[in-house]
C-alpha cells in the first residue's frame, strides 16, 4: 500500500506544519472541528463539502483515526491505507482518537463513503 506522493507531501506539510508545539495545536484544532462535522449519521452526504472546507490531509487524518478504531471490522487494505496516513502525521499527541469522529453509522459504512477518497489518495489511484 503506497499512498500518492503529492498526498504524502500534502499531509506532511499540513499535519505536521514545522513541527512546533503552536502547529500541533493548531492541526489538531482544525482536525476536531472537521470530526465534530462528520459526527452526524449524515457524514456520507457531507464527506465531500467537509473535504473541500478543511482539505485533503485534515480528513484524512481524521478517517484514519476513526477507522484505526474500527479496525477489527474493516477491510485490510482500508486499515493499511489509515495506518500510512498516521505514519505521517509525526506532529501528533499521544491519542489519535481525539480526530476521530463517530457517524452513527454501521463502522464499515466508512468505507462505502469514503472508499473513494482512499482509492484516489494511493499511488496510482483513480
Amino acid at each position: 500500500m503506497k499512498l500518492d506522493r503529492t498526498f504524502i507531501k500534502e499531509i506532511v506539510k499540513t499535519a505536521n506544519g514545522d513541527g512546533s508545539r503552536e502547529a500541533r495545536f493548531t492541526f489538531l484544532g482544525t482536525a476536531r472541528e472537521a470530526a465534530k462535522e462528520l459526527s452526524t449519521i449524515k457524514a456520507p452526504q457531507i464527506f465531500n463539502s467537509v473535504i473541500r472546507k478543511y482539505g485533503r490531509a485534515t480528513v484524512a487524518v481524521c478517517v484514519a483515526a476513526t477507522i484505526l478504531q474500527h479496525q477489527d471490522r474493516l477491510e485490510l487494505n482500508t486499515c493499511q491505507w489509515a495506518r500510512e496516513v498516521i505514519k505521517l502525521w509525526q506532529n501528533r499527541t499521544n491519542d489519535i482518537g481525539r480526530v476521530a469522529f463517530n457517524d452513527g453509522l454501521h463502522p464499515t459504512r466508512i468505507e462505502e463513503y469514503a472508499g473513494a477518497f482512499i482509492r484516489l489518495t494511493e499511488e496510482g489511484g483513480v
